[in-house]
């Protein structure tokens, strides 16, 4: 499926984001492509590296570093549910505008599920 997905000129100002090494950016960038239309994706290496880097040879420890920098800052919140990584970005309402949203296979974190 298409995706539409916006990145303010804010994005390069915030220090959140500017704190974050290169490849960090980029991975983030890559998340916000990747997410769903509700800003949910699947965390695993393979998911994410086959999309955002699909040529390049990111080890899994890598991987694993650039998302804990990125969720460090509370841009991504990543979770599990039943035994599956998953990703969000918790302000994606904010900062992208859905013009067809169409509804997530991927599960809510299970702190969420009480609120919805």
């Amino acid at each position: 499926m298409a995706r539409i997905r916006t990145i303010k000129p804010s994005f390069w100002a915030d220090p959140d984001i500017t704190n974050l090494s290169w490849d960090a950016r980029l991975l983030l960038i890559g998340l916000i492509s990747l997410a769903d239309d509700r800003g949910r994706f699947i965390a695993t290496h393979s998911s994410v590296c086959g999309y955002v880097f699909p040529h390049e040879d990111v080890s899994p420890a890598k991987f694993k570093r650039l998302m804990q920098a990125i969720a460090k800052t509370g841009i991504v919140e990543l979770y599990t549910v039943e035994g599956r990584a998953y990703g969000r970005l918790p302000k994606w309402e904010r900062h992208q505008k859905i013009s067809h949203p169409q509804p997530s296979p991927i599960p809510v974190p299970e702190a969420e599920m009480f609120h919805d």
